[in-house]
């Protein structure tokens, strides 16, 4: 039987793809579906990613058998691969076994600072960290990164825009963090401890751009600061670059070894978290000798002291999370908590004093900004102020952040007098000499009630305060109390010299007509005093010979005097007394304030709680109203003009010839 042509051809075909010849197919897939998937990673999705198992399918080797046992097919890529091809998928397959393994000295690390009261280990909970097998695996997928990123001939540079550069880098911070912890563990109770044993590498640790009072303490945990998230922070600011960013977690002051109660009294706070940044080198200028070295360096960072670091020949840009170690202190400082308890709390022994909290390690060559609360607030009213101005370069270049806390139940002008005398003695501890750039030109900003505090921390009262605080009284009694000591103590202050601007925002300066309201009339009632301040005054009233009816003149009520909820009276004799008490002159100055209703003519405006009319303050630089109501602080609008106001502060001060 006979077939034509095209009988013979199919057949043909036929047998060909029955013999196993592969067809390729072509099939659209969206686009997203493949930026995701060439994503996917041992880091991002727990897998090798695409091109990791396209260089292991080239060698003939299985992947999967290869993420199981990484040794045996890294040796045997060496010979069957690029050099970069086979560094890179060496990096990917260590970190897949590292992730693969129990975790047992990361947990270790990290328990400590995810417990607000941190316990001492035991022997038994510390693990063995010299043979831990998930160390020596994020070890080598450093090792690998590492001779990938420095030791081939093509430069970091040359492969600045390829995908798979950035990918390793990730895989050595990663990796870093780990080792990291490793480390921590192994020095666990010696503090400085260099070398110590992680995972059969002998690791040397060298510190950079701290002081020695600032890590003279060994840290309570480490913390992996890209592995946290904060609510109720709009934004974590960080710098991408080599190392990891981790936080380092310090005993409290109180608890610190050999300083006990007399140190828990000093007025400034270092602060307990400090952000840390982490390279490894390894040892050896070529590809086989850092393959082989048993030894290496980790370098610890100050990121807001140090940026970049040379390495190969190269500056290379350091990683930094701003934000980290800033939202840990304010999620575990209780500082609400307490402010709100020193208002109501009853049988109060004492008062708190004011407390000066440094948001980084004291820099002497950084000017500092001063944040002053309002009325039962805290440091937490600048969650978004504070680390909007800590993610801006330009000013964590040039500033460094304070914060006060302070007993708003008192009266504002014993909260003046005690919160100037705590910045004194933070500035003068920092710096004896007074000759630091740091003690010079400082930013004043307060909000609310803070801000009328701040004006009178840059004012000078003369007689003025004290003979309108007295005109109440016979004129013997008037004398006798213009000559006590705690009396002028108050009522006659100077400008500090520290401060070079100021900033107000939201600060009720006439008073806040809504303290005079029913509701908040029955708050005041409630407002406790602390039972030092009740002798304190009693002790006074005695000594000069005051009646209960000049008493109730300049506002006591029962023998009790007046808190400063009820200073913020427009009708109280604080607002009466310093009426009319301007800045020093020739200081320049700034006011923000909220425009609740916008529909309303801003001069007969409001906040909801201060009016127009007593925040604004003539002779202003600049004042900016904002739609808001008080809590103008918090609003983006806000965040921005205090930047603005910033950026011009540090232009003038070099113009006068300044860093």
């Amino acid at each position: 039987m006979s077939r034509s042509p095209a009988a013979w051809l199919a057949l043909g075909l036929a047998v060909l793809l029955g013999s196993g010849c592969a067809v390729v197919k072509v099939k659209e897939r969206a686009f997203g579906d493949v930026a995701v998937e060439r994503n996917i990673d041992a880091l991002s999705g727990g897998r090798l990613s695409a091109s990791a198992a396209s260089v292991l399918g080239s060698a003939g080797l299985d992947a999967e058998t290869c993420a199981r046992e990484p040794e045996p097919c890294i040796g045997q890529l060496r010979t069957l691969a690029a050099v970069e091809d086979w560094l890179a998928a060496s990096a990917e397959l260590q970190l897949l076994r590292m992730n693969a393994l129990p975790a047992s000295v990361t947990q270790a690390a990290e328990s400590a600072g995810l417990a607000r009261k941190p316990a001492a280990p035991t022997a038994a909970a510390v693990p063995d960290v010299a043979a831990d097998p998930r160390t020596r695996a994020a070890i080598e997928a450093a090792r690998y990164a590492y001779a990938y990123l420095f030791l081939t001939p093509r430069t970091p540079e040359q492969r600045v825009f390829e995908a798979r550069q950035e990918r390793v880098l990730r895989f050595y911070n990663r990796a870093v963090d780990v080792v990291a912890q490793a480390a921590f563990e192994a020095s666990r109770g010696r503090v400085g401890a260099s070398p110590v044993q992680v995972g059969g590498l002998e690791l040397s640790v060298a510190l950079h751009g701290y002081e020695s009072s600032e890590i003279e303490q060994q840290p309570e945990a480490l913390l992996a600061s890209d592995t946290l998230g904060f609510d109720n922070l709009r934004a974590v600011y960080r710098r991408d670059g080599f190392g990891t960013s981790l936080v380092a977690v310090f005993p409290r002051r109180s608890a610190a070894a050999g300083q006990g109660p007399a140190a828990a009294s000093l007025p400034y706070r270092d602060t307990r978290y400090l952000p840390v940044t982490a390279t490894l080198r390894f040892d050896g200028d070529s590809l086989d000798a850092v393959l082989a070295d048993r030894s290496a360096r980790m370098d610890v960072y100050n990121p807001f002291r140090i940026e970049s670091e040379t390495i190969a020949g190269r500056s290379v840009p350091l990683a930094a999370n701003y934000s980290a170690a800033y939202g840990i202190w304010l999620a575990r400082s209780e500082l609400a908590r307490l402010s709100l308890s020193s208002l109501l709390r009853p049988k109060q022994a004492r008062a708190f004093s004011p407390r000066v909290y440094l948001n980084q390690p004291y820099d002497p060559d950084k000017r500092v900004i001063v944040l002053v609360h309002g009325l039962a607030s805290s440091p937490e009213a600048w969650v978004n102020l504070a680390n909007e101005v800590l993610g801006d370069e330009t000013l964590r270049r040039h500033y460094q952040l304070w914060q006060v806390f302070y007993p708003t139940n008192l009266s504002i002008l014993g909260n003046r007098a005690a919160i100037e005398s705590a910045l004194q003695r933070t500035f003068a501890h920092y710096d004896p000499q007074g000759d630091d750039v740091a003690s010079r030109d400082a930013v004043l900003v307060g909000h609310s009630m803070g801000g009328v505090i701040s004006r009178l921390l840059l004012s000078d009262s003369g007689d003025q305060v004290r003979e309108a605080s007295l005109s109440n009284f016979d004129a013997a009694t008037a004398q006798r109390l213009r000559e006590d000591p705690l009396v002028r103590e108050l009522t006659v202050f100077r400008p500090m010299p520290q401060f070079g601007r100021a900033v107000f925002l939201a600060s009720p300066h006439r008073g806040a007509v809504v303290t005079d309201g029913w509701p908040l009339r029955m708050v005041r009632k409630l407002i406790r005093l602390p039972f030092d301040v009740l002798r304190d005054t009693a002790e006074l009233i005695q000594r000069s010979q005051v009646d209960q009816d000049q008493l109730q003149k300049i506002g006591f009520r029962k023998g009790r005097p007046p808190t400063g909820p009820d200073d913020l009276s427009p009708h109280s004799l604080f607002m009466r007394s310093t009426a009319g008490l301007s800045l020093e002159p020739g200081l320049p100055f700034h006011t923000v304030v909220g425009w609740r209703d916008p529909t309303v003519p801003l001069a007969q405006s409001s906040d909801g709680v201060v009016p127009y009319a007593s925040a604004h303050l003539d002779g202003a630089q600049s004042e900016k109203a904002i739609v808001s109501g008080h809590s103008v602080q918090e609003t983006p609008q806000a965040i921005l003009e205090l930047r603005r106001i910033l950026r011009i502060d540090l232009a003038e001060y070099r113009r006068r010839g300044g860093r």
